[in-house]
């Protein structure tokens, strides 16, 4: 894992380790904050996230030399086609009965990788299924375990929301809402900004007794507002809900009907809020 300090002339090192998986919860959280600060940091990790997608998908893909497949030829005892440099033609197999039997133990091996595969895949499927989470939830629940691993869940640490909306506003496209809880037991910690589908997005962080609420708000997703829904996600409750304005996704290890209720009282408190807001001049 890479944990050193480095110096701008190591971003391009910083971006592949980041790409591949290769650093911290504290390394992945800088990178994270700079690429959401960055146009260019942003655009670079773009360009590399599309290069590895071109290799994976066989895009760049290359034709084996002559000396690679003669040596293959000679390996396996199946001579390669002189007229075609791509093909490889077996002989008849009445006339080369070693070849036939490479080739049906070729066929074999590949039979028993394929039905690993398969068996692999079937048991991903049946473990994603059982969660019963979308990947936005999966996203919320990763970035809500990573602040709590470093230690540092809030990027801007203030129980006052005229601080922390303001901090926000020049870190995220969004327009935030915050609004003060403590009245009601959910006490502001602050806000940090997450990265989720390579977009910053606004999170804000209570605490109500020991538990910590990390809770994000999206660009609205739906065409119309949705009820709260729960789910639990990696052992972390979950509760997404829409409304007229924006998509929210709510993360906490606190007990589903106490997670329920911090919902409900963030949903009058933000219905309040908006309508007292005074309207927008129309130019």
């Amino acid at each position: 894992m890479i944990t050193r300090d480095v110096g701008p002339s190591d971003d391009l090192l910083l971006l592949q380790a980041l790409l591949d998986g290769e650093l911290d919860a504290s390394g992945v959280i800088d990178m994270e904050r700079r690429i959401a600060a960055d146009p260019r940091l942003a655009a670079e990790y773009a360009r590399l996230r599309a290069l590895r997608g071109a290799i994976q998908g066989g895009a760049l893909r290359e034709m084996a030399p002559a000396s690679l497949r003669a040596r293959i030829a000679a390996a396996t005892g199946v001579p390669a086609d002189s007229t075609s440099s791509n093909v490889v033609r077996f002989p008849d197999t009445t006339a080369r009965p070693a070849a036939a039997t490479s080739v049906r133990r070729w066929r074999a091996a590949a039979g028993a990788m394929a039905a690993a595969v398969v068996a692999l895949v079937g048991v991903n499927v049946y473990l994603v299924s059982d969660l019963g989470s979308n990947d936005l939830e999966r996203a919320a629940v990763a970035a809500h375990s990573r602040g709590l691993i470093s230690g540092q869940p809030v990027d801007v640490v203030s129980t006052d929301r005229h601080t922390v909306k303001p901090w926000l506003a020049g870190k995220v496209p969004l327009a935030t809402t915050v609004v003060d809880l403590a009245t009601d037991g959910y006490a502001l910690s602050g806000g940090r900004v997450d990265v989720i589908d390579e977009a910053p997005v606004p999170t804000l962080v209570y605490r109500h007794r020991e538990h910590v609420i990390s809770l994000t708000e999206l660009a609205k997703g739906s065409a119309r507002p949705s009820a709260p829904t729960r789910e639990t996600v990696s052992g972390h409750s979950v509760v997404t809900w829409t409304d007229n304005v924006r998509r929210y996704v709510a993360v906490s290890d606190m007990p589903p009907p106490e997670l329920d209720d911090f919902v409900a009282t963030f949903r009058r408190a933000a219905a309040s809020e908006r309508e007292d807001s005074p309207p927008k001049p129309v130019k």
